[in-house]
């Protein structure tokens, strides 16, 4: 049987995550109670901690259970990895609506940005995660997510929805008021969004309309014909507040009834 004087400092981490990987709550939560905690946020392969591990686990009932257990014991729900990936950024690319659910009740940021500028917005939508996007959409339109904020190389949440043929997310997008221009990246460069949207023709006609995407790369036109007007002046500015506060447990449990 295993007792506390048996985890080392090197094998504490090690234990936890394969008792994980073997769906043994009680052995993870025993390793827990014997180091007081201290291994919830460790890192190991790739910069990565429990918490991400447990987020991607493949059982949904054993991936709720682990998470919680260490969200319950204060692991840094904002904490990245080495790609600057956060554990929110890591179910929204999986489709994993629960956990997702899980983690901004235990005030995980939507609109955290990795090394790359994909936001878990940006990586649910490149997936064709619907169902993701919808939630995030419901629970934080009240909170100003910024729907047009583009990656290093000026593809939005809707460039990205589109280039991969979803249809379903970019319809969601767009009602919630997402729109095709591209912003400036981080380095301050203006990005051609056209370029960035670009994917082979079989790719998107699968599952996006002809009609939405002619009308989308007509819009996209009008915006570059207009670039120095007024017009284009106001419709290029963001909707809504640039930036989103960072959310709190007690903000997201009064909105995920919405």
């Amino acid at each position: 049987m295993l007792k506390p004087r048996d985890l080392g400092p090197g094998e504490s981490t090690r234990t936890f995550l394969e008792a994980m990987k073997a769906g043994r709550l009680h052995l993870a939560r025993f390793v827990l109670d014997a180091l007081d905690g201290e291994i919830v946020d460790c890192r190991a392969d790739r910069g990565r901690t429990p918490l991400m591990y447990a987020v991607l686990l493949k059982d949904p009932a054993w991936r709720l259970a682990f998470a919680r257990l260490l969200l319950e014991r204060r692991a840094a729900v904002n904490m990245r990895d080495d790609a600057g990936r956060s554990a929110l950024s890591l179910a929204c690319e999986r489709g994993y609506l629960e956990v997702t659910e899980l983690l901004v009740q235990f005030g995980a940021d939507p609109d955290a940005v990795d090394s790359r500028g994909w936001s878990p917005l940006m990586y649910a939508a490149s997936q064709g995660q619907t169902a993701v996007i919808e939630w995030l959409l419901r629970v934080f339109r009240r909170l100003g997510l910024y729907l047009e904020r583009a990656d290093r190389s000026g593809r939005t949440a809707l460039l990205l929805a589109s280039a991969g043929g979803h249809g379903q997310c970019v319809r969601a997008l767009r009602a919630a008021g997402a729109l095709l221009l591209a912003q400036p990246g981080p380095d301050g460069e203006a990005a051609d969004a056209a370029a960035a949207a670009a994917a082979p023709p079989a790719a998107l006609s699968v599952h996006v309309e002809p009609q939405l995407l002619q009308a989308e790369c007509s819009q996209q036109r009008r915006w570059q014909v207009r670039a120095g007007s007024e017009a284009a002046q106001e419709a290029a500015a963001p909707r809504g507040r640039p930036l989103i506060r960072r959310a709190t447990a007690p903000d997201c449990q009064n909105l995920i009834g919405c």
